[in-house]
């Protein structure tokens, strides 16, 4: 009956995730949440791999929150051996600790490591495991992922659903896990050793050191396609790119570089404006002070492309007599990108303006 059962969630995902359904989807943003662009951002994909970056946060979880430690030593569970696809070798009565588990995890992408991981970390309850990957989930606002596995295996393998997510769901996990310095450290590595040093492997990222890339997790199987989340910074600029359902990993690490390429060729930050810059003069009759001059009191930088149009403008009111009152809105200053306002602020008169007495009226 079990394999009746695996046979028909492998239908469902070929039906759902099939190659009709294999187009690109994509996110370039900022690692503090600004959206640079993205295609199919809210699409539903198989996640493969991409899974094991909730597992290693949920890890993490545990650590900050003292239920375990780097350094313990962990007995792998005969199921969490038997898992296939990428692994490390186990053997019965083998022990790794949570350091080594989570380099294998994240660096190697091993199945069996992510499971023991899952299996610890759950007290030996796999699905308590998962309902806290989902809540996680719901925690970051990643509101269209559903977790079924720590490790992202297809149906057929482990006689569930498929681990599914959209780029911008993955786009906050992503964010999330760049806080953690430790993470970020072995995801960087492109080869590593555990077992202290007696099992070595390389990591599964190829594109570690190209365009400033230093991290973050690659995904595939056969329903999924070719998925990845990395992490690149260039000319002071920490970016985050998610590309999911790649027909191959050559074509997914091309689309990667060449968005990257474009993006630090044309996009950089720009001043809109300077503390102190002058921003317009107010000319007041009968008053004290003849004029007034406005400056900027803040200054506000933007990231956008090279090309765009910045104008400035002032629109100041006519015919202002003295006295004018302290707090008096007399104008406002706009900024304009390609014609569209993006910041603007009114002009008020900081301290009230007197009124000329009659002699100084009469003979100025």
């Amino acid at each position: 009956m079990k394999k009746v059962i695996i046979g028909i969630y492998l239908v469902i995902s070929v039906l759902s995730f099939g190659q009709g359904n294999r187009s690109i989807a994509k996110l370039l943003g900022t690692a503090d949440g600004e959206i640079i662009n993205e295609i199919k951002g809210e699409k539903i994909y198989p996640l493969a791999s991409i899974t094991k970056m909730m597992t290693i946060l949920i890890t993490y979880d545990a650590i900050s929150k003292g239920k375990i430690s780097m350094q313990d030593m962990v007995d792998i569970p005969k199921e969490a051996r038997e898992i296939g696809g990428s692994r490390i070798w186990m053997t019965v009565e083998d022990r790794l600790s949570v350091r080594d588990l989570l380099k294998a995890t994240a660096i190697y992408s091993a199945n069996n490591a992510a499971y023991s991981l899952a299996y610890y970390v759950g007290d030996g309850d796999l699905e308590k495991f998962v309902e806290i990957m989902n809540k996680r989930a719901v925690s970051l606002g990643m509101l269209n992922t559903s977790y079924y596995t720590p490790a992202g295996l297809p149906p057929y393998m482990t006689g569930t659903e498929m681990d599914v997510s959209t780029v911008r769901d993955i786009y906050k996990l992503s964010m999330e896990l760049l806080k953690n310095d430790d993470y970020m450290k072995i995801a960087s590595m492109k080869k590593a050793s555990i077992r202290n040093g007696q099992q070595k492997f390389k990591n599964r990222n190829k594109l570690l050191g190209i365009d400033g890339i230093y991290g973050m997790k690659t995904g595939h199987h056969s329903l999924a396609g070719y998925n990845i989340s990395i992490v690149s910074k260039k000319n002071n600029l920490n970016m985050i790119e998610i590309v999911f359902g790649s027909p191959d990993e050559k074509t997914r690490d091309i689309v990667v570089l060449e968005d990257l390429n474009k993006f630090y060729t044309n996009y950089g930050y720009v001043n809109i404006l300077v503390e102190g810059e002058k921003l317009g003069t107010l000319k007041v009759k009968d008053g004290v002070k003849s004029e007034i001059n406005f400056y900027a009191e803040n200054s506000y930088t933007k990231l956008m492309a090279k090309n765009k149009k910045i104008k400035k403008q002032v629109i100041m009111k006519k015919n202002i007599k003295a006295p004018v009152v302290a707090g008096t809105i007399v104008g406002e200053h706009r900024v304009l990108i390609d014609g569209k306002i993006y910041l603007k602020s009114d002009l008020k008169i900081k301290h009230s303006i007197e009124r000329m007495g009659f002699f100084q009226r009469e003979f100025n």
